[in-house]
């Protein structure tokens, strides 16, 4: 006569869980290292547009005085933004003692992590040597490419 209704339970089961769990750890993983990649190539970009920045005021700078400086600052650039002397990590740019020649110029070490941006001048002369014929201007790179080696690394134009 009566009957007994079974009442079925609604829900979802731990297992059930467990794998929705996993499968969005796995979705958030994947779009954090996207993220952080293009964080990387942002900071990139930012670096190459300020070495290129930089070597555009030393150009200008060697075409009105005939010689490249062994040291600048943000007043020795008239017009250029003082936030292109610092990489993306806010360090200014290392200017370091002038060397002989282009070639000891280029053998100084990379830049890294600590400090993005290198300025070496070499073949100075003049009071304190102060007028350098040539420098090379170098960057670090995060993720290098064909196009934007690890380091990037620029020459004065009228180097000699």
């Amino acid at each position: 006569m009566f009957k007994s209704l079974k009442k079925t339970e609604k829900g979802f089961t731990i297992i059930e869980l467990l794998i929705v769990i996993a499968i969005i750890i796995i979705l958030a993983a994947l779009v954090l290292n996207n993220f952080q990649g293009a964080q990387a190539k942002a900071r990139d970009t930012q670096r190459v547009t300020d070495i290129n920045n930089i070597h555009s005021k030393l150009e200008e700078y060697y075409n009105e005085n005939n010689y490249y400086p062994s040291t600048f600052t943000a007043s020795t650039f008239p017009g250029i933004d003082g936030e292109s002397l610092k990489d993306p990590k806010g360090q200014t740019v290392t200017i370091n003692a002038a060397v002989a020649d282009q070639t000891a110029a280029q053998a100084v070490a990379n830049p890294g992590t600590g400090n993005n941006y290198l300025y070496v001048p070499y073949n100075c002369t003049g009071t304190g040597n102060t007028e350098c014929v040539g420098y090379v201007l170098k960057t670090y790179i995060e993720k290098p490419s064909a196009t934007t080696p690890n380091p990037t690394v620029k020459l004065g134009l009228n180097n000699i």
